[in-house]
């Protein structure tokens, strides 16, 4: 009657297949293992291995404090009893049209 292998036993043949190179179905012929107890046992230490559903990995994200929004400074152009305000990233050529139309 075959020996009952351990947990800690089964865990070094996982360990040892893994390293080997060797497919499962090869390495289980080679050490004269069942392919169904190793998938079991393979299955069965992932099944340990893996974090529990209470712990998740989600992490909640804290929005950044948008950065205060500064102005360009403003152009502000007068002529008789008008008052005109432009940024002061206006287009030259449409400021030039701009002054020579109020001229």
């Amino acid at each position: 009657m075959p020996k009952q292998k351990t947990a800690q036993q089964w865990l070094q043949l996982i360990e040892q297949q893994a390293l080997s190179g060797l497919s499962i179905t090869d390495f289980c012929q080679q050490y004269n293992l069942s392919t169904k107890s190793f998938y079991y046992h393979r299955a069965k230490h992932h099944k340990k291995k893996a974090p529990q559903k209470s712990q998740s990995s989600f992490v909640a994200a804290q929005p950044a404090v948008p950065a205060p929004v500064s102005q360009p400074p403003l152009l502000q152009l007068k002529h008789g009893q008008s008052t005109v305000l432009l940024p002061s990233t206006t287009d030259t050529l449409w400021l030039a049209a701009l002054l020579k139309a109020l001229s």
